[in-house]
């Protein structure tokens, strides 16, 4: 059940984003007796873009399409990841302290393709929480600083301590338990890198013994979202993958993973990435 009435204490660090060629700050702020995103009974949150919130004080719990529900408290960096449904919250009745950003742009989609920001280890846990919260607080400067400051220097010392933070910090003390066998190898089925290896939702269900609508429901109920639309998001994803390094046309990207044309191609890519994927290739691409 929602809050009737959000108690939060919200500070915005941005009054706008700040943009560079290479990465956009889009948002910052720091949320006092906040209670987190996605929570159960409604819908999970999903972003555009990245994004993180550092917990400064509390604890709560976060679960995503390959995380179960883990908890997390003071010290945890949670990383959320483009077209990625998710929560993040405490439970009923709790706060928690938090520091947010949301970003995007080339040097943010280095960090994932080189792992560095890895979907399947969204948490990270840090000891000096005070260090930490300060190094993100002062790469925005002061008002008076804003507008001599160049956007390439604050996105770059936002990239740099975010690095760090990575770096220093462990694995969560509580790992998710195993999932169930079949949800690996469907998931495995259904993101193969290209349409000639990769297979529909139903022959899936087919493969693993289920009838579809069995299929589909327990899919459901395990990841957060239907077969069809993780299938979908796959292919998309590879799309982009395509468009950022491969050299074939959009028509042929398309073909290649069996949409029926570029048209219905190009509006699915915009209803996950938010920009058409010839606009995308160039952004990625610094063209």
């Amino acid at each position: 059940m929602p809050h009737p009435l959000d108690p939060t204490v919200k500070t915005r660090l941005l009054l706008r984003p700040v943009q560079s060629t290479f990465g956009t700050i889009r948002l910052g702020g720091v949320n006092l007796g906040a209670f987190g995103v996605g929570r159960p009974p409604g819908p999970r949150r999903t972003l555009r873009c990245f994004g993180l919130v550092y917990l400064l004080s509390g604890s709560g719990l976060y679960a995503d399409a390959t995380t179960r529900v883990t908890r997390i408290g003071k010290g945890d960096l949670v990383i959320f990841f483009p077209g990625q449904p998710h929560q993040c919250g405490t439970k009923l009745g709790e706060f928690w302290d938090e520091l947010w950003f949301e970003f995007e742009g080339p040097v943010f989609d280095v960090m994932r393709d080189t792992r560095v920001l890895n979907a399947r280890r969204p948490i990270h846990h840090t000891h000096d929480c005070d260090h930490w919260f300060r190094r993100f607080f002062q790469i925005i400067p002061p008002m008076h600083l804003r507008a001599k400051t160049p956007p390439q220097v604050t996105v770059s010392r936002f990239a740099s301590v975010l690095t760090e933070l990575l770096a220093d910090s462990d694995a969560p003390v509580e790992t998710p338990a195993p999932r169930e066998g079949w949800i690996d190898t469907a998931c495995e089925l259904l993101t193969k890198p290209d349409t000639h290896h990769s297979l529909s939702p139903a022959i899936v269900a087919r493969r693993l013994g289920f009838s579809y609508e069995t299929f589909r429901k327990k899919f459901r109920d395990a990841i957060g979202f239907s077969p069809g639309r993780f299938h979908l998001d796959a292919r998309i994803d590879r799309a982009a993958d395509l468009l950022h390094h491969g050299r074939q046309s959009i028509k042929e990207i398309a073909a290649q993973l069996a949409f029926c044309d570029e048209f219905y191609f190009s509006r699915c890519f915009k209803r996950r990435f938010g920009q058409a994927p010839r606009d995308f290739r160039r952004r990625v691409r610094g063209e």
